[in-house]
């Protein structure tokens, strides 16, 4: 577990990525309405925190990220979840085709090129924090994060991308339009590919990473 959080802290805090998960559904319901999820908690030092732990004023936030598969928010914020002792209920944003964008990353080759897309980023807010807090999706069954991502018809998306130092190879073959699941997994110390999960989703939990202060 250790080994796997500590790619979860790479990613998480170098590329914005998020986080979610453990529900009894297959692969192909990830167009459901909402997901009742667990999550577990970490500190920075990647020690599981008590289950005693009360998450009172813990908040799961939602933002969008627009036009971006990897990428910042842009200030328009889908959902706010209060945690509620390793629980939350997900709902699925809908309608949002108005608000994703067409990739403009010159170094990914979008087919076809008018493809808006739109990524659900997560992070977590608590009282000690001055900043947002991070958080991912992850995959139980290896440690590999996920994303999910709205895109607005079926495509492929293509290409590497540098992110602060690490290259991110895309190879996604989106199916139908709407929300999916991708996986990063890590071939090398600095570089990773982005590929469509092929897992279950029960398998998929939301790791959050609590400051020090946060667990006292």
């Amino acid at each position: 577990m250790t080994q796997h959080l500590s790619y979860l802290s790479i990613v998480a805090l170098t590329c914005f990525l998020s986080a979610c998960s453990y529900h009894s559904a297959s692969l192909k319901d990830v167009r459901k309405q909402s997901y009742d999820m667990s999550y577990q908690r970490y500190s920075y030092s990647l020690q599981p925190i008590s289950e005693s732990f009360v998450d009172e004023e813990l908040n799961l936030i939602f933002p969008a990220i627009s036009g971006a598969i990897l990428g910042n928010p842009n200030g328009v914020i889908l959902n706010i979840i209060e945690a509620k002792q390793g629980q939350l209920v997900f709902d699925v944003p809908q309608n949002i085709d108005d608000i994703a964008k067409e990739v403009t990353y010159s170094e990914l080759s979008v087919e076809p090129a008018d493809t808006r897309v739109l990524r659900m980023g997560t992070f977590h807010s608590y009282p000690y924090y001055q900043t947002l807090g991070d958080a991912s999706f992850v995959n139980g069954q290896n440690g590999n994060a996920l994303i999910f991502v709205y895109f607005s018809q079926q495509s492929r998306v293509s290409g590497k991308m540098e992110v602060y130092d690490e290259v991110f190879e895309h190879q996604l073959d989106i199916k139908q339009s709407g929300w999916s699941w991708i996986e990063i997994t890590r071939q090398s110390d600095k570089h990773y590919v982005l590929k469509n999960f092929g897992g279950n989703v029960e398998d998929i939990y939301f790791a959050v990473l609590l400051d020090d202060m946060a667990v006292m």
